[in-house]
């Protein structure tokens, strides 16, 4: 209801020109028949709206012109909401600027996907701020509030209201947006609770005594809940798919514990900081002869780290063809395929970071005062 009435609200401002000009019409008119009428009002009023016919020359041009003055107007009415239709952002960021006391998510990502999913349940209005092309355009189609650019000045901020916000989320994993978006919204809305997700904790203590935000990391859960199994199973050998942060995580842990690991990564510029001094295999995961290399046939524990759910069957149905009795751990967003690779014959350990850290934020109650 509050989206509608906020879009009617777009119309009638989109058209404030030809709703003047018709008011303006009918009143200089109603005027004239009320003078010429002697100050009977409802004669005058009778003449304005062809209740009556007027007995002159007059009385022929004036519904002439008035049905040109309406039908102009809806013509422009339509013109109006063909455009909009056809340019949806322009309501998007209309719907943006009009909150008040709202939540605002950075990031579209996994995390920021439930978050919003479970503020639309609640009736709670938020918007969303998302330069990936890709991953706005449902929301601009669906004419959503989002923003579709970039944190990174005040008249973007000013796009979300940020100022009038109660609670920001950013949940984006690029330092940039991390950093320079958190300070500048620190700027603006000075009351605000912010919420960081940060992969590096050396960082997060920073934007928590300096901005004064909190700080959540769904890679040290990740973390948490593969090592836990780790020591639990008392491995000593494994396979890690996918050099993300959560990787980064356990590979120090598991060097600390002499635990013998090797990673395959595909894209060799996410690991060239580290490929001279880790155990790494530039390849893709579906192949084979690359699962073969970094030891899957005789693993104790393979944990895959990917977010496509096609690569993610794929490399799972080939992991269980090399290895069936292997404990195997995804990480891993769409709930429908988890439940299918929970089941035989993949028996897979899924973890939903996202759905794990937005259950903590709700038990915090940061929610309720939206």
């Amino acid at each position: 209801m509050w989206k509608k009435l906020t879009k009617i609200k777009i119309i009638l401002r989109q058209n404030v020109i030809g709703i003047s000009v018709i008011i303006l019409w009918f009143l200089i008119h109603f005027i004239a028949f009320l003078i010429t009428t002697g100050g009977n009002s409802s004669l005058a009023l009778a003449y304005t709206f062809y209740f009556e016919e007027i007995l002159n020359g007059y009385g022929n041009f004036y519904p002439i012109i008035t049905e040109f003055i309406i039908f102009g107007w809806i013509f422009m009415l339509i013109t109006v909401e063909v455009y909009r239709k056809y340019h949806p952002e322009q309501t998007c960021l209309a719907l943006s600027r009009s909150m008040r006391n709202h939540a605002v998510i950075i990031g579209y990502s996994h995390f920021g996907q439930r978050i919003k999913e479970y503020l639309d349940q609640k009736n709670k209005h938020s918007v969303v701020i998302e330069d990936d092309e890709q991953l706005a355009r449902e929301l601009i189609e669906a004419e959503e509030p989002i923003v579709p650019k970039k944190p990174l000045d005040k008249e973007i901020l000013d796009d979300a209201n940020i100022k009038d916000a109660k609670l920001i989320l950013n949940t984006k994993d690029d330092l940039e947006s991390l950093v320079v978006a958190t300070d500048l919204i620190r700027e603006v809305n000075k009351t605000c609770k912010i919420i960081c997700r940060c992969y590096d904790d050396s960082l997060a203590k920073i934007l928590e005594k300096q901005l004064g935000c909190d700080t959540i990391s769904t890679s040290r859960y990740a973390c948490q809940v593969v090592f836990t199994e780790i020591e639990k199973g008392k491995v000593e050998n494994l396979v890690i798919i996918g050099c993300n942060h959560t990787a980064r995580r356990l590979m120090k842990k598991l060097k600390a514990n002499d635990i013998n690991y090797k990673v395959i990564e595909r894209d060799k510029k996410r690991v060239e900081d580290i490929i001279d001094e880790e155990p790494i295999i530039i390849g893709d995961a579906k192949d084979l002869d690359i699962l073969k290399e970094a030891g899957v046939p005789t693993a104790e524990l393979v944990v895959t780290l990917m977010d496509a759910s096609g690569e993610v069957l794929i490399i799972v149905d080939q992991i269980r063809e090399l290895n069936k009795n292997c404990h195997l751990m995804c990480r891993f967003f769409h709930e429908e395929v988890a439940e299918l690779l929970e089941k035989p014959p993949f028996n897979a350990y899924v973890i939903s970071t996202s759905k794990n850290t937005l259950n903590k934020l709700i038990e915090s109650g940061i929610f309720d005062k939206l």
